[in-house]
């Protein structure tokens, strides 16, 4: 019966260590700073709002490309290691985001293997080199992250509805391409 009320100890313990950021959050709308909110929507919304939409837009439009191209790709025709590509396009599900994201920083920021390689062999070189830490750096790592899952939906679509759908367009005289829309 001991063993019992310790589990139940450290079920309220973690339970209560859970729930104080959350009720802390809910008791602060009862004290709301209206200078504080005014302070943010004056100098600070716009700018986040607008490198939210052009993440979001980035991302979805990244995502879409890698995910629905490389699934047409595999489902649709057949090349030398498409069963290498396959399973090898699902691996980006087993490094998570952040993981990637600081991967990305050290090998392309300045001071990476990427970039000083390329200033070595390309002397007087060190300028083209766009910034990783910008919002094309972001949504390079998150399409690349995300990618996975438009692509296996979209393989498995391609997979089901067949090779009938490609040959059907041949016949009417529509390009590879023009089949997928």
């Amino acid at each position: 019966m001991r063993s019992v009320n310790g589990l139940r100890a450290v079920a309220v313990v973690t339970a209560l260590g859970v729930a104080i950021p959350i009720l802390v959050i809910l008791f602060s709308f009862a004290y709301p700073q209206p200078e504080t909110w005014r302070h943010i929507a004056d100098t600070l919304l716009g700018d986040l709002i607008k490198n939210t939409l052009s993440l979001c837009i980035g991302t979805l439009i990244g995502t879409f490309t890698l995910g629905v191209g490389s699934a047409w790709l595999t489902a649709m025709y057949d090349f030398p290691g498409r069963n290498f590509f396959n399973w090898a396009l699902i691996l980006p599900l087993a490094l998570p985001t952040y993981v990637l994201a600081f991967v990305f920083i050290g090998m392309f920021d300045f001071a990476g293997p990427v970039q000083t390689m390329l200033r070595t062999v390309l002397p007087g070189s060190h300028n083209w080199f766009p910034d990783i830490r910008s919002t094309g750096g972001v949504i390079l790592v998150m399409s690349l992250a995300l990618y996975p899952y438009v692509y296996l939906l979209s393989r498995n679509a391609f997979r089901t509805q067949g090779r009938n759908v490609l040959e059907v367009s041949r016949v009417s005289g529509i390009h590879h391409w023009g089949s997928l829309v």
